[in-house]
């Protein structure tokens, strides 16, 4: 868990440094809409769905069911 918690603090890092030498403001094209923002909530956005994708892919709430199925099987033979 160490590690995991490590990483995570040095990717926030990295985002950070990013979105502080990115702040102008910048004309986004989302399908049909034309906005303008600052970088730093486009990037700000982008992390947030990612995140929010990652959770939703992952599911850990999945996995044990997936375990049971192959305890499951394999205690039958």
């Amino acid at each position: 868990m160490r590690v995991r918690s490590f990483t995570i603090v040095v990717l926030l890092l990295l985002f950070l440094i990013v979105v502080v030498q990115n702040s102008e403001v910048v004309p986004v094209r989302v399908l049909f809409w034309d906005l303008t923002m600052s970088r730093i909530i486009l990037l700000a956005l982008t992390l947030a769905i990612g995140v929010i994708v990652g959770v939703l892919l992952g599911r850990p709430w999945r996995r044990p069911r997936k375990f049971a199925r192959i305890r499951r099987s394999t205690d039958t033979e």
